[in-house]
């Protein structure tokens, strides 16, 4: 009888649902209150995407109309040399930093966690300024650290009777330095606030139970602190990936993609076939997608790696 009524009600109320365009007008105060970014998202995010996405299977210079070229820019993108070399490059910055960006972070958090520590909060503004400070201004005292003849850096060298380096324009492994130590510099600071939230986070209960069972501070610091701050690691590695994948300001700052283009990363890559070849837009846009499926490949890589992607 139950399940006859319940049934019967049912019934009733799709019966008496209105329709959509209804509901609108019933509700058109508040859909008024939220198209402001709806129409904002549509117009500066959906629409040129879909116009990238058109683009990307076309040949255009910038004027006159498209010629639909289907999958040709693709394959273009995936045979340039240059595109593969800059694969390589961008892969070599991603396996140096994203590594030492997390370990530099969490040996910093703990050292900031201490509650004996003095001058805890100067400490952390310091170390969180970069992040704020634009990358553009950070880049042009880091040219001056580095620069080839008269950098500060080389007049160190010199001073302690060594011989200076040409950083930024005739050493790969100079420029690839400088560019990792700019890249630490900005995104450090962004890091440890991360891990001392995390940190802050942990009952203090637990290192309790793990002392009194005798676990010694090594023993807890990968036994209890690294496994409770795995969500963490995980979300700076996947927006490290994204930041990694789409370095640019720090290599067109430092190195122009020079010596060689053993600095040039996949952005820089993009950058020059859309703005210094000639206006391939089709190329770019091809690339770009490509880029963005690399972002979500290793992306999802993370995820099985860490195992939180399971029900």
């Amino acid at each position: 009888m139950a399940d006859v009524l319940t049934g019967r009600s049912m019934t009733v109320a799709l019966k008496q649902k209105k329709p959509w365009w209804k509901e609108i007008r019933k509700h058109w105060m508040d859909y008024l209150f939220i198209s402001p970014f709806f129409i904002t998202f549509i117009v500066f995010a959906l629409y040129p995407l879909g116009w990238a996405l058109q683009l990307s299977f076309s040949r255009w210079r910038g004027f006159g109309p498209m010629q639909y070229v289907g999958f040709d820019n693709y394959r273009a993108m995936l045979k340039d040399p240059f595109v593969i070399q800059s694969f390589i490059n961008t892969l070599e910055f991603y396996l140096i930093l994203l590594p030492t960006g997390v370990l530099i972070a969490i040996v910093l958090a703990v050292i900031l966690n201490i509650k004996t520590l003095r001058g805890r909060g100067i400490f952390r503004t310091i170390y969180f300024l970069p992040f704020v400070t634009s990358t553009v201004i950070v880049g042009l005292v880091f040219s001056q650290l580095f620069e080839d003849t008269q950098g500060w850096v080389n007049q160190a060298l010199i001073a302690l009777g060594l011989e200076p380096v040409r950083w930024l324009r005739g050493s790969p492994w100079g420029a690839k330095t400088a560019v990792v130590l700019l890249t630490h510099w900005g995104g450090i600071g962004y890091n440890v606030l991360l891990f001392l939230g995390g940190l802050q986070g942990i009952e203090p209960e637990i290192y309790e139970a793990a002392k009194i069972d005798g676990a010694n501070e090594w023993q807890t610091f990968w036994r209890i602190t690294i496994p409770l701050l795995r969500p963490i690691i995980l979300f700076l590695s996947v927006m490290a990936t994204i930041g990694l994948i789409n370095m640019f300001n720090q290599v067109f700052i430092l190195t122009a993609g020079g010596p060689e283009g053993e600095t040039r990363t996949l952005m820089y890559r993009l950058y020059e076939i859309g703005f210094r070849s000639g206006g391939r837009y089709g190329d770019a846009a091809a690339f770009g997608f490509l880029i963005g499926l690399a972002v979500i490949a290793i992306s999802m890589v993370q995820l099985r790696l860490f195992g939180l992607n399971r029900d």
